[in-house]
């Protein structure tokens, strides 16, 4: 997930909403995709659609694993679903348009004909909210008379309850039954061991990922380091270290320093 959060980072240095996702099989990672529906003014253009279009057309789906950052809306659950996807793991709920568990089950729904697919909450969650908001936070730049966007200071707000959309048993079978955790606490990388996003993430293996820089440029160091900063550490008891300082995405000041 920590990989998927970096290439939703990579999204909004162009001004695109940050919700990314990565296809896995095992530890390997085959596909990524990223939101990319302001470029393309295309709609359709979501993280889940770029990463299994990438895909053979022969692809067992049911194998395979979606790492995303933002539950899929309800458009995407059903092409998951049509695809016959094996489980798919999301950071923060969708209180809009989600389609695993928030406001529709799509992946579960008795009344669609595919079978159903797994889905999984609540890994990184904080981060993956944290990102949008460094997002809705900005000005639109292009507007002819820009809004001031009123209450940006992100890094004083909490972050709501974690509602842990997919039942005990679920989360028990996949994270194993140590990390059977109480709704209000974020769920761990390792049981009762606290962590940065930073501790999870290498310019190596990133550097590594297909597609990723061919389509969203240089991994540079400075961007792992402006990455990391925007981001709380969360404590071996589930608990967001809100006494963290937090940096807030800047995009004005990045292009003045990359001209």
């Amino acid at each position: 997930m920590a990989v998927a959060l970096f290439i939703g980072y990579k999204a909004l240095l162009r001004n695109e909403t940050p919700v990314a996702c990565i296809v896995t099989k095992g530890d390997e990672i085959l596909s990524i995709g990223y939101n990319y529906t302001n470029t393309s003014l295309n709609g359709t253009k979501h993280a889940e659609f770029i990463a299994c279009s990438r895909l053979a057309d022969d692809t067992n789906f049911q194998e395979l694993t979606l790492y995303v950052t933002v539950e899929p809306c309800i458009m995407c659950a059903s092409y998951l679903r049509q695809l016959h996807f094996g489980k798919v793991v999301f950071g923060c709920g969708n209180d809009r348009f989600g389609g695993a568990g928030t406001i529709l089950s799509v992946h579960n729904d008795r009344e669609f004909a595919n079978a159903p697919f797994q889905a999984l909450d609540g890994i990184c969650r904080t981060e993956a909210i944290q990102l949008l908001r460094n997002f809705y936070i900005q000005e639109n730049e292009s507007a002819p008379s820009p809004k001031v966007k009123k209450n940006k200071n992100i890094d004083e707000k909490e972050y709501p309850m974690n509602p842990l959309e997919s039942s005990r048993m679920e989360h028990a079978s996949f994270y194993g039954k140590e990390r059977l955790i109480q709704s209000g606490r974020e769920l761990t990388p390792k049981a009762n061991l606290g962590y940065s996003i930073a501790n999870y993430l290498d310019i190596h293996r990133l550097r590594k990922v297909p597609y990723l820089e061919k389509e969203l440029g240089d991994v540079t160091l400075q961007q792992l380091e402006e990455f990391s900063s925007l981001f709380y550490d969360v404590d071996k008891d589930g608990q967001v270290v809100y006494s963290k300082q937090v940096e807030r995405y800047q995009p004005k000041r990045r292009k003045l320093s990359e001209s």
